[in-house]
C-alpha cells in the first residue's frame, strides 16, 4: 500500500509524499483565493494491478454559491 497527497488547483494537480508539504501548498493556494482541494490517495496492489482509493481531506472555493 502506498499513499500520496494530491493538491488540485485550477485544473492542475500536484502530488506529495509528505503531508506537511502538501498542506503547506494547499494553504498557500487557499490564501490566494484559488479553488483548491487536497486528497489522500491510497494505491493498493492486487492481482490485476492496482486499486485506488481517494479521500477528500479539505477544499476551498471562491466560486461556491453562498446560502
Amino acid at each position: 500500500m502506498e499513499q500520496k497527497y494530491r493538491v488540485e488547483c485550477n485544473y492542475g494537480s500536484r502530488y506529495f509524499d509528505c503531508a506537511a508539504k502538501a498542506f503547506e501548498y494547499y494553504k498557500q493556494k487557499k490564501s490566494l483565493n484559488m479553488d483548491v482541494e487536497i486528497w489522500l490517495v491510497t494505491y493498493i496492489r492486487n492481482d490485476s494491478g492496482y486499486a485506488t482509493r481517494q479521500e477528500l481531506l479539505d477544499y476551498s472555493s471562491s466560486n461556491m454559491p453562498k446560502c
